[in-house]
């Protein structure tokens, strides 16, 4: 297919075969999606923000709404991953083509190759997880989009929906808020009235989302701050192992051939500058030297700049049309790859890991049907539960039935603590499902009885612990207690509103005050 296109466009009567060489690239990278999302074995993160869904909020813990609320409506119309990996997989050519329409009035044939490189690349190729990374990329790309249509057409409208669609991209993930900043930079350097108007309605009509948000931390114990804010950095300390290992990344990102050009090229400034694109230019660089800086102080994930990736392949389209031809080639031959390495990997049999310290986790993941087939057979009317939010969230899902968490100290997942009313289980029995024989010991102070059962499946151990009578009072005092010292107490500097922690299972606090 390649040979049959791809020196086409140096002779300026091809335009039709280019775009027909991106519909092509549009087709085939959709259906390799399509693959990829029935295949690939459901994340944690995905069988919890399903949960999410299934108690629709305006607020959750650790992370804006967003993704619960798409995943919410996705879910009339199935229950099964591969339908909320639906939004994922339609994103990204919406965005190809928008891609596409906007540059084209810029360079036609430049455009199209964008778009395919766009396509082509792992940005695009990896994104079929529903989480609320694809919120962010999606709604930070409409909301450049309209920023910049805003500039060029002096509509009030575009402004306001590009103010909305920052609001939504907020309410996806705080990442979002770079994507302001960059906004920001960019007004102060050009100096220019009508952007500084832009501006100015974009703030205001995103203010009314920022507000919601802001009402749902106060209202209960700014946990969504206090995790990305401080929960997930205590780790920070200066290595220079994640500024490597955030390089490497980013050439992946970017593709190794267009990693090199944007060095040579002097990080398109000079392109940007003299085409009108120098809007999605600070869109790009700003994050991308936020990560940098960070990336000296802790390891910075690999999805995290990919929400800004769909502008560095907006400013390529100033390049000539000779390396953007080559960069497509590469990402062609890029792309094949990533398809063959991803079916390999979920067609290796679990077996083969069977020696390795996570191999319960492998079969968790791998065949989550056996293990919640199993798990039912054991529940004889107990209370399901499991000791991480992972195995809880991927065991409601499985086990088609509510899961709690019991007695985790891990920062992430603490969602359980806002859906469960441990008072409702005093003297309850409990079916405890574990990957560590060890949680047995550490919940024994909270029953009157603990029974464990090894289970073997397919070689991995699944201990099922059956707690005899919930001892509610024990519990709080023990565990409840210490989960309040460390997550839902509200840090001095901050106003404070409701505590539903404190309201829930120590109201004697609330009255001394």
């Amino acid at each position: 297919m390649w040979k049959r296109y791809a020196f086409l466009a140096y002779n300026k009567g091809m335009n039709k075969k280019i775009e027909k060489l991106f519909l092509w690239v549009l087709c085939i990278t959709t259906c390799a999606r399509l693959l990829f999302a029935a295949i690939v074995p459901i994340t944690g993160d995905e069988a919890y923000f399903i949960t999410w869904a299934k108690h629709l909020d305006y607020g959750y813990y650790e992370h804006p709404p967003m993704i619960g609320w798409i995943m919410w409506l996705f879910s009339f119309f199935g229950s099964d991953i591969f339908v909320y990996r639906l939004f994922p997989v339609l994103c990204v050519p919406v965005i190809a083509i928008i891609l596409v329409r906007l540059l084209a009035d810029i360079d036609r044939n430049n455009a199209f190759l964008c778009g395919v490189i766009f396509l082509l690349s792992p940005v695009s190729m990896l994104n079929v997880l529903s989480v609320n990374d694809v919120p962010l990329i999606f709604f930070s790309f409409l909301s450049g989009v309209f920023f910049y249509r805003g500039l060029k057409t002096d509509k009030i409208i575009d402004a306001i929906l590009s103010g909305f669609f920052w609001g939504c991209a907020f309410l996806s993930k705080y990442f979002a808020v770079l994507l302001a900043v960059s906004v920001l930079i960019f007004s102060v350097i050009k100096r220019n009235r009508k952007i500084w108007k832009i501006t100015g309605i974009a703030v205001l009509s995103s203010i009314p989302l920022i507000l919601l948000n802001l009402a749902w931390n106060y209202n209960h114990c700014w946990t969504n701050l206090t995790f990305n804010l401080f929960f997930r950095n205590k780790d920070i300390a200066l290595k220079f192992s994640s500024f490597f290992v955030f390089l490497i990344e980013q050439v992946f990102l970017m593709t190794p051939y267009l990693a090199f050009v944007f060095l040579r090229k002097r990080f398109f400034l000079k392109e940007c500058k003299t085409g009108g694109i120098e809007l999605f230019w600070f869109l790009f660089l700003v994050p991308f030297s936020f990560f940098l800086c960070l990336s000296f102080l802790k390891n910075i994930g690999l999805h995290w700049m990919a929400s800004f990736y769909p502008f560095f392949f907006m400013i390529i389209v100033f390049l000539q049309f000779s390396i953007l031809d080559r960069a497509a080639r590469y990402n062609f031959y890029l792309s094949i790859g990533i398809v063959i390495i991803i079916i390999a990997l979920v067609s290796i049999p679990p077996g083969v890991f069977r020696n390795t310290e996570k191999y319960s986790q492998i079969i968790m993941f791998s065949e989550p049907q056996r293990v919640a087939d199993e798990i039912n057979r054991n529940l004889d009317g107990r209370i399901p539960a499991a000791t991480g939010y992972t195995e809880t969230s991927i065991f409601s899902y499985y086990c088609k039935r509510d899961f709690i968490m019991i007695g985790s100290l891990s920062r992430s997942g603490r969602y359980y603590d806002f859906i469960t009313d441990f008072k409702n289980f005093d003297g309850k029995n409990f079916l405890i499902v574990s990957l560590n024989k060890k949680d047995a010991e550490k919940l024994s102070n909270y029953f009157k009885k603990i029974d464990v059962k090894e289970v073997d499946i397919m070689g991995a151990s699944f201990f099922m612990i059956s707690g005899e009578h919930f001892i509610y009072n024990q519990y709080r005092d023990i565990y409840l207690s210490r989960i309040l010292k460390m997550y839902y107490t509200v840090p001095g500097f901050l106003p404070r509103g409701r505590n539903f922690f404190v309201e829930r299972y120590f109201p004697e606090l609330v009255y001394s005050k």
